[in-house]
């Protein structure tokens, strides 16, 4: 009886819900990394300091900002990525660096309105390490900023 009840334990201990890994599988990652406004926080305030990158292979690379809703600086750089790495050259600085990075879908608490991504780029060239994005963004940065700052 006792090998029964341990081995119930056992079984038991093994099925307990862990949190779903919203990671998204490489192929998607690769094609939602692009042409998306990622930015580190949700400004509170016109004078709130926000990071963003934004990946534009059609215009020849990306583009980081370290900006307010209104003022900023913005470093352009190359990459090439796959599903789960990034190669960065910074041209203005004469860096490159090789950054692994993931994407997830956040759960439905998580999200800020249309910001239901979350962009982790370990150990990032520039400004912290996690960055969100929305699935459904137009690409107009200023614009949404603007949007998300009243709502």
């Amino acid at each position: 009886m006792k090998i029964f009840a341990a081995l119930l334990f056992v079984l038991a201990s093994g099925c307990t819900s862990a949190p779903a890994d919203r990671t998204l599988p490489e192929g998607e990652a690769r094609a939602l990394l692009i042409d998306r406004n990622w930015i580190d926080r949700l400004p509170e305030g016109h004078g709130d300091r926000l990071h963003v990158f934004r990946f534009v292979p059609r215009m020849g690379g990306g583009v980081y900002q370290d900006r307010t809703l209104f003022a900023g600086q913005f470093e352009l750089f190359t990459f090439e990525h796959t599903g789960d790495e990034i190669r960065f050259r910074l041209p203005h600085a004469g860096e490159r660096k090789t950054v692994r990075y993931r994407i997830e879908t956040l759960a439905p608490d998580q999200a800020h309105g249309p910001l239901d991504l979350r962009l982790t780029l370990e150990g990032s060239p520039r400004g912290p390490s996690v960055y969100y994005g929305g699935r459904t963004e137009k690409g107009d940065l200023d614009a949404s900023l603007e949007a998300l700052s009243r709502g």
